[in-house]
């Protein structure tokens, strides 16, 4: 072989073998990182289920997989019973605080016997962050249906797609984004009123949301903690498209003492008479209410990209411009 050749040769063999040292040697850090992961829980009382787990992907990526995954919490932790099929998770060679994990086709958590169970054809998280902190998250989930387990009723069936993007800010926010394509409602599980005025199929939501005090939440899991820490959510962006209800909106909503939804926000309705058609139309409005509904879709501002109507929630109520809707309870009870 001519010498000309030989070293470019002797140098690939070299980045190659060197390469190959590299990835053993990560390997087997990220074996001693689960397994330390796996005593820790356990450690704290959590059960820990699965097939063997599996660490390969040489040599594009790192790969950790398993099959028929069940972790239950201690009851301090809330006694959850989180169950997957099988899960993979995947990062680069080079970047080891970024992974994407992909889940099986079927999924479950539960608590005290309820819960639901999820079947999706395509679900993918991608989990990021630096110094061991999590400060990006994002999902992607296709083909989604829901069952309740035992007395659970979710109050989605189905989801044709699903994304979600966080992210955290210094200042203690959360950024989110969230769009649900295609989405059936059950109707025994959605105000009647709202079922009755536009339907069971959300054909498009979107929103685009700020989260304060983050670390609160995050911290205590906990919506009242939130709440008293003056959490509150700023829309900066939502539309959804549910049966004659096509509607953009903007503005801000916290929680009262009673976490109760408090707050404003300014809706804009491509056509608000046929909206207010369909809250007349459920009979959840009395006669007086209706044509007081009548006169402010009638009366609001208007521009080329529709009606302006402000929504409120004050003291556990729901107003329409000036007409009170309804009621409002607790987000959790």
């Amino acid at each position: 072989m001519p010498k000309r050749f030989a070293f470019p040769i002797l140098a690939v063999l070299v980045v190659f073998a060197l390469y190959s040292a590299y990835w053993v040697y990560a390997r087997s850090e990220i074996e001693a990182y689960v397994e330390n992961w796996q005593a820790e829980q356990l450690a704290a009382g959590y059960q820990i289920e699965h097939a063997d787990i599996r660490i390969g992907g040489y040599p594009y990526r790192f790969s950790v997989a398993s099959n028929d995954v069940v972790i239950r919490a201690p009851e301090t932790e809330g006694g959850w019973i989180l169950a997957l099929d099988s899960f993979e998770a995947n990062a680069l060679p080079y970047d080891f605080s970024h992974w994407v994990v992909s889940l099986g086709e079927q999924f479950s958590l539960e608590q005290n016997g309820d819960g639901m169970a999820f079947t999706a054809r395509s679900a993918r998280f991608s989990i990021a962050g630096e110094a061991n902190v999590t400060n990006r998250i994002g999902v992607s989930i296709e083909g989604l249906s829901i069952a309740g387990i035992g007395d659970a009723r979710p109050a989605i069936t189905s989801a044709g797609n699903i994304g979600l993007s966080a992210a955290t800010r210094d200042t203690g926010e959360m950024l989110v984004q969230v769009q649900l394509d295609n989405v059936e409602l059950a109707p025994g599980s959605v105000d009647p009123i709202l079922v009755n005025s536009f339907g069971t199929s959300v054909t498009v939501l979107r929103a685009d949301f700020i989260l304060t005090e983050w670390p609160e939440l995050a911290r205590s899991a906990d919506l009242a903690v939130w709440a008293q820490a003056s959490g509150q959510s700023t829309l900066r962006g939502f539309e959804i498209d549910w049966g004659r209800l096509d509607m953009a909106a903007e503005g801000q909503m916290t929680l009262d003492s009673q976490l109760r939804p408090s707050g404003r926000l300014s809706l804009n309705l491509l056509d608000p008479e046929a909206v207010v058609d369909a809250i007349v139309e459920s009979g959840s409005v009395s006669e007086e209410s209706a044509g007081a509904l009548r006169l402010v879709a009638q009366s609001a501002p208007r521009s080329d990209t529709g009606t302006s109507i402000p929504l409120s929630f004050r003291n556990g109520g729901v107003f329409f411009g000036p007409v009170r809707l309804g009621e409002v309870g607790p987000v959790l009870r």
